[in-house]
């Protein structure tokens, strides 16, 4: 097995696996701190962003953050509010028989990203409502990045992670 299949495995899981059972603007403010803290500790710097139902209520950059970020991060988040799942799992569809999001002018290129690093916000009985978005790092760690803020928010962790693409 590839590491892309691999990865839209471990990816699909990761989504079926963390659900809320409600989700406000607190939560958001909580699960960005955590996310803060944690790349705190790893002392890397990144940008990140939660949106609730397309509102943006928490953004954070690192010194040494820019603009450039602030693109990815759009494009990320347009990714998960148009298709529900996560920009890393976007990226893997292809290399599992599924739709490339940029064959045939589906979505555009400058608007939509098909990298990691945009993580849907499930809520239990509803769905999709949001959008985790991390930008700064490759695109393998920025989805794992806000996985793992989700994941610990959850109290979940003994969740599968990502492997680094060579």
């Amino acid at each position: 097995m590839s590491i892309e299949t691999e990865n839209y495995r471990i990816v699909k899981e990761q989504e079926e696996s963390l659900r809320f059972g409600h989700f406000d603007n607190e939560d958001a403010w909580k699960l960005g701190n955590i996310i803060v803290e944690q790349a705190r500790a790893k002392q890397v710097a990144i940008a990140a962003e939660i949106w609730i139902n397309g509102y943006q209520v928490f953004r954070y950059g690192f010194q040494g953050t820019n603009s450039f970020n602030d693109i990815w991060l759009r494009r990320k988040v347009n990714t998960v509010n148009m298709l529900h799942r996560s920009s890393l799992r976007v990226h893997y569809m292809p290399y599992v028989g599924e739709d490339d999001i940029y064959a045939d002018g589906h979505l555009d290129a400058s608007v939509y990203g098909n990298m990691g690093g945009g993580f849907p916000i499930f809520v239990k009985n509803v769905g999709v409502i949001g959008v985790v978005a991390v930008s700064g790092l490759t695109h393998t760690q920025d989805h794992q990045m806000a996985v793992d803020g989700v994941a610990a928010m959850l109290g979940i962790h003994d969740l599968e992670k990502v492997k680094e693409e060579e």
